[in-house]
């Protein structure tokens, strides 16, 4: 090795050390699916973990997340000691997370428990490295550093995301209630220590060349040299060439050890912390690395179905904390993990290939269908403490409410009815009419299943001369006695020696048709309700012609099939719901615009009619009929061609809602397009907006900051709602949202409700100078043929604590479900009685070993009370569960602007 290196520069500001850390990025599924990754990452693992036990001062640090060493010792099962030893001796570094997430893909408690899982996957082992490594996110989420502090994790590193006026290898990272964390810019990326050791042998010159280069920001702190990419290891020589390079060479010394070993020289107490440059709350510049924001609306069933099984999964562990009977912890622990495991930055995107986004949309739907498995099992307990004459609701919000439910009512006498009651259209009472013959009718056995008939329960049956007719209902009445049905079956058959004789069967429901019923009922809890003691509205939805209306909010549809909405206060959006189609030269991760001009607006067919006129809840649907453009042709233009696109929308009041309902639906026909949802905000030239999601609430300038290689499109990611001038959109999912301008009209919020393209990586694009990823296509996101759905909700005129109420309540319908008692009975008590009437949201609540625990989050930016009321002593505790406060007086108790609480009590035997 050449021995002339040049000396370090005398500048006081040169760094004298360079510290590299070995490390791989592996996205676990992406281009591949996540199995044949897998294979690459055994194989890769293998020789590392004989690197790392032949060479003692070899060091390296695996991602961040644990799922990589759960996934290779899946495999490699007999290599468990050999790993846990190197975690132990301090040469592997694994966790804090299960899986490197997508900051924006998930919820706050999906973050949270992702590091639940992370962090004792990683302590089996041996060791947790308290880092929060954050590498290749697209964008970071305001609230991340309060949720790494509330592990006890100090420590940040990343690269995304921020800010063009951070110059220093390090800053204070500042989550909305105050909370920090010392941040690791990694500021040339997660593979700057690469070129030092692509030629060989001229490290010598290349290592104070670096270190030069980097004066500016490291100011004489050692310089950090990260050495890995994605889906590789470092050279197996490394040590031999490190120690090489510190034998011969003048320059700055040179080091190995991992990302936590090297962090853990700098302090991060409160005073450190405060001395460093300060960057508050969401990192989302493009400053120095692309963002790729179009993944936000690209696949956007994914991103449906997460927040779905995220939603089911809490309200599951909300039942099953209060009502439950029976242990659920496996199963929870269970769904957790396929979800988390689902949020990883190349998987909820859905920016890999098609592949990879089936098989995380099975995982993610397992969690649900474990979630809905445990919300009927304790529904069902609960519903044997009523008659099927009442049913069950369980409100999963923290909030009472009074909430409208849709069930099947029998024998309907509308003069019986209570006010609280809304009937809907009548149900199908013939289920079954055929002709059989004599030796057919064995096969009717088949059917059924217990009592159980085509969905129903067989509540008696009549034989006539060639007749048989079943009579089934819903609930059952009386004995069923199936051994003597059979009995008189077999006599018949019996009967008709030819078995040719044709008989008529018939399965007749009872009358019955759908209906809502109002009830009232409190936060976190349960109450049984029928239709003879259904409350009386208070607040009546009234229809006339096109309109909608309550006490709160007025909504009437135009000619056109957008819709004017006006609030009590006196606030009014007109035009709201107008679609626009663009065409899409991008790829899954960023738009990419055409010709403006050959948008489309205009609908070429409107129909409107009234589906429900109240008094509880009214509904209008607008079926609209869009002329698309086919697809892009070769030249990146929209095609003459044009195929239908039917959409429809379903605007809805609910009684006493202060909150405007929408529901969209199409079955997408066309190729290479976007197609958003126009919502006017009440004014023009908006500078700001603002949006919440992962359990904070973060406001934004008209225009992102740029720098990069990527063209700062201000779309931005919303998760519980997006707010601008007067107007909130309350959303069910992750969704892509915009301020945008007409001229002579307001600003208005564009949603976008889906993305069509061909390639998941486009190497040439109008608003990215370098590919994404490589040109693999994946025609399964151009989503021809699949049906989108889109749930969202408009408020005008409402105060932000309004907004966070609301996005509560939009959010957690209640559950029901009909008695099953033989009489009228009273529900349980619940394992905790809970009162709350403040401003911050119940977020999580559910059993840890013996004790209850709840998570609240105060998405406002200054102090509110947490007005809870609940029976037992409660301890204040961190995301670790460790007691900070005990003896909480929750009545009393206040949460700072942006807080996250967490309180813990006991549960009574």
């Amino acid at each position: 090795m050449t021995t002339d290196a040049p000396e370090i520069q005398e500048s006081p500001h040169v760094s004298t050390e360079i510290v590299v850390v070995p490390h791989t990025h592996w996205d676990r599924e992406w281009y591949e699916p996540h199995d044949v990754f897998r294979l690459r990452l055994v194989h890769m693992l293998d020789r590392l973990i004989e690197t790392l036990e032949s060479h003692p001062a070899y060091r390296f640090t695996l991602d961040g997340q644990a799922a990589a060493i759960e996934d290779y010792l899946e495999m490699r099962q007999e290599n468990r000691d050999r790993v846990v030893a190197l975690v132990e001796r301090g040469q592997l570094s694994i966790g804090p997370f299960l899986i490197l997430l997508d900051e924006f893909g998930c919820d706050g408690e999906t973050i949270i428990r992702n590091l639940e899982l992370g962090r004792a996957a990683s302590a089996q082992l041996g060791r947790i490295m308290p880092v929060g490594y954050l590498p290749d996110m697209f964008g970071h989420a305001a609230q991340m550093p309060q949720i790494l502090a509330g592990f006890g994790i100090r420590h940040s590193a990343l690269w995304r995301g921020v800010p063009a006026d951070v110059s220093t290898h390090a800053f204070a990272w500042v989550a909305p209630n105050g909370d920090a964390v010392r941040c690791e810019y990694l500021f040339d990326g997660y593979g700057n220590g690469l070129d030092m050791f692509a030629l060989p042998g001229q490290l010598p010159h290349l290592a104070p060349d670096y270190a030069s280069r980097s004066e500016s920001w490291y100011q004489g702190d050692p310089v950090l040299a990260m050495l890995g990419t994605d889906h590789s290891a470092p050279p197996e020589d490394l040590v031999d060439v490190v120690t090489a390079y510190g034998s011969a060479a003048q320059g700055p010394l040179l080091s190995i050890a991992t990302l936590d070993e090297h962090l853990s020289r700098y302090a991060t107490d409160d005073r450190t912390l405060a001395a460093l440059p300060q960057v508050h709350g969401e990192m989302r510049s493009h400053a120095r690395g692309n963002l790729l924001p179009g993944v936000f609306s690209i696949r956007t069933n994914l991103k449906r179905e997460m927040a779905r099984s995220e939603q089911a999964l809490t309200v599951a562990e909300r039942l099953d904390l209060v009502y439950g009977t029976r242990d659920h912890r496996a199963f929870f622990d269970t769904a957790w993990y396929r979800l988390v495991e689902s949020t990883a930055h190349d998987s909820v995107t859905g920016c890999g290939v098609d592949a990879t986004a089936e098989q995380v949309g099975t995982r993610i739907h397992t969690a649900g269908h474990i979630a809905r498995g445990v919300i009927d099992s304790v529904l069902r307990d609960l519903s044997v403490a009523v008659s099927p004459e009442q049913h069950v609701v369980f409100n999963p919000s923290g909030f009472a409410r009074r909430a409208q439910v849709e069930v099947t009512l029998h024998d309907v006498d509308a003069e019986a009815l209570s006010p609280g009651v809304q009937l809907l259209d009548p149900m199908p009472t013939v289920l079954g009419d055929e002709q059989m013959s004599t030796a057919d009718l064995p096969r009717l056995l088949r059917r059924i299943h217990g009592r159980e008939l085509f969905g129903q329960q067989i509540n008696g049956y009549e034989w006539g001369e060639r007749s048989l007719r079943f009579r089934v209902a819903e609930s059952p009445v009386g004995v069923w006695d199936l051994t003597a049905f059979v009995a008189e079956l077999e006599e018949r058959v019996a009967a008709d020696a030819t078995g040719d004789m044709i008989w008529r069967v018939e399965t007749i429901a009872d009358p019955r048709r759908g209906a809502l019923l109002a009830v009232d009922v409190a936060g976190l809890a349960a109450t049984a309700v029928g239709k003879a003691d259904a409350p009386a509205p208070v607040d009546p939805i009234q229809v006339h012609d096109r309109t909608l209306f309550n006490a709160a909010l007025t909504a009437t549809v135009n000619e056109d099939g957008t819709v004017r909405i006006s609030g009590a206060d006196g606030s009014s959006i007109d035009g709201a719901l107008a679609l626009i189609d663009e065409g899409d030269c991008g790829d899954s991760y960023n738009y990419g615009p055409v010709d403006a001009a050959s948008a489309i607006t205009a609908p070429s067919a409107v129909e409107i009619s009234v589906l429900e006129r109240g008094p509880l809840r009214g509904r209008i649907r607008i079926r609209r009929v869009y002329d698309l453009p086919e697809r892009l042709d070769g030249d990146r233009r929209r095609s003459p061609a044009t195929v239908p696109l039917v959409t429809e929308t379903t605007i809805e009041l609910r009684e006493g809602e202060r909150f405007l309902r929408v529901a969209i639906d199409y079955v997408n026909t066309a190729a290479d397009h976007r197609l958003r949802v126009l919502v006017p905000t009440g004014g023009t030239d908006l500078e700001f907006s603002q949006s919440a999601g992962q359990y904070g609430t973060t406001v934004r300038g008209r225009e992102a900051e740029g720098g990069w290689g990527e063209f700062p499109l201000p779309t931005y990611p919303a998760y519980r709602f997006a707010c601008a001038g007067s107007t909130a959109v309350l959303v069910q999912k992750l969704s892509e949202y915009e301020v945008v301008s007409t001229a002579g009209a307001p600003d208005a919020l564009a949603v976008t409700l889906s993305r069509s393209v061909g390639m998941m990586s486009v190497n040439v694009h109008p608003l990215r100078d370098e590919p994404a990823g490589s040109e693999v296509p994946v025609p399964g996101a151009q989503y021809l043929g699949v049906a989108v759905h889109t749930d969202l909700a408009i408020m005008v005129g409402a105060d932000d604590a309004a907004v966070v109420r609301s996005a509560d309540l939009f959010r957690h319908d209640p559950l029901v479900m009909r008695g099953t008692g033989g009489a009228f009975g009273t529900l349980p008590q619940p394992t905790l009685s809970f009162d709350l009437t403040g401003d911050t949201v119940l977020e999580s609540a559910r059993r840890v070993a013996s004790e209850a625990e709840l998570r609240f989050v105060n998405y406002l930016e200054d102090e509110r009370d947490l007005r809870l009321v609940s029976a037992g002593e409660w301890n204040r505790v961190d995301l670790t569960g460790q007691v900070l406060e005990r003896g909480v007086r929750t009545g009393d108790a206040s949460l700072a602007g942006g807080d996250i609480l967490t309180l813990r009590r006991t549960m009574d035997v």
